[in-house]
């Protein structure tokens, strides 16, 4: 099972990141090269593996 979190920016688009174990939100924003005030949305996907 992997955790996807798919953040949808207020000028519309959308960015995806799988998230690793120990991984802070400021880690992921970094990594995406985003900052919190760029967030109009955030969701959490949790993917099956064996599909």
């Amino acid at each position: 099972m992997s955790y996807i979190r798919i953040y949808t920016l207020r000028d519309g688009t959308k960015r995806k990141i799988k998230i690793d174990e120990g991984m802070t939100l400021q880690d992921e924003l970094q990594k995406l090269g985003i900052s919190e005030s760029d967030i109009f949305q955030m969701q959490l996907v949790i993917q099956d593996e064996e599909m």
